[in-house]
């Protein structure tokens, strides 16, 4: 079984985001023997992860930049990376990026990069696959909305010995709708209603 290392890191908004680092074939990079597997610590040293998050923002030309996150409202965009980095002298194999899209963020569509066939994606079922996600409905297939999108997934495979290597995704925060208050008395009545 692989080693796996999971680091929660916290950013603004009060947004807790896991990354869960998969070392698959660590022995094959150590050489020939199969080594005995890493501690979690150990594993920590080996690849560090720097989770990081920006708002995107446009210049008065129309650039976009990346601007300290220190605030959000809804409807603005923010860009999380991932760099990871192997302190190692040997190449990491195996490596696995989760990226978790919290509750009140909406995933923009084809933002994850590396793209194309290094990410999936998942909805809370947590069945990863290639954006666009579909589900069946009454028997017709439909395409998934975005913000129900909740991982993102890279298969990066080989880290090479002291190099690194990032992943990003944007995300829009949404208008969060809290549930409208119930009455006290309102449960109270309909409780006595549905008593025979």
């Amino acid at each position: 079984m692989s080693p796996v290392v999971r680091l929660t890191v916290r950013l603004g908004l009060g947004l807790g985001v896991a990354m869960t680092l998969g070392l698959g074939g660590m022995a094959a990079a150590q050489g020939t023997k199969a080594a005995p597997a890493p501690t979690e610590a150990a594993q920590k040293k080996a690849v560090a992860v720097v989770l990081t998050q920006a708002k995107v923002v446009k210049d008065a030309q129309g650039k976009e930049q990346l601007v300290a996150a220190d605030s959000v409202k809804p409807g603005d965009v923010l860009e999380y990376t991932a760099t990871y980095t192997n302190h190692t002298g040997k190449a990491v194999t195996g490596l696995v990026a989760n990226l978790p899209i919290p509750e009140g963020l909406e995933y923009l569509p084809k933002t994850a990069k590396p793209g194309a066939t290094l990410v999936k994606a998942a909805t809370k079922d947590g069945a990863f696959a290639a954006e666009p996600l579909a589900r069946v409905v009454n028997g017709k297939s439909e395409p998934v909305p975005y913000n129900e999108y909740r991982s993102l997934r890279w298969t990066l495979g080989q880290l090479p010995a002291n190099g690194s290597a990032a992943v990003t995704a944007r995300a829009k925060v949404e208008v969060v709708v809290p549930p409208a208050p119930v009455a006290a008395g309102a449960d109270a009545q309909k409780v006595a209603r549905s008593t025979p």
